[in-house]
């Protein structure tokens, strides 16, 4: 369970390290005609990494999908949430001269 999970932060951690090389496998291979958005390539790489690593895991009979994906999402979003919770807000207090 906790490799599952393992293998699922290193996935989401991975994604913005593996989004350019994946557009560019992308692009060379196919004939893109319609016009593709940054976040359709992040999720196709997300979903590779995540294809991969849960093969991986199938292979060490180790697979749960849960851990998976929870370790994907704190990957993925880590930094962000992190940020936000240790964020200081300063509000400026009442006027004294007005």
């Amino acid at each position: 369970m906790f490799f599952s999970f393992l293998i699922g932060l290193l996935a989401g951690f991975a994604e913005p390290f593996a989004a350019p090389y994946v557009k560019r496998a992308v692009e060379d291979v196919f004939d893109l005609s319609i016009p593709v958005e940054k976040s359709e390539f992040d999720m196709l790489t997300l979903l590779l990494l995540l294809a991969a690593g849960g093969g991986i895991a199938a292979l060490l009979s180790v697979a749960m999908l849960g851990p998976l994906l929870i370790g994907a999402f704190l990957g993925l979003f880590g930094k962000r949430l992190y940020a936000a919770a240790t964020e200081v807000h300063i509000r400026p207090g009442p006027r004294d001269d007005a």
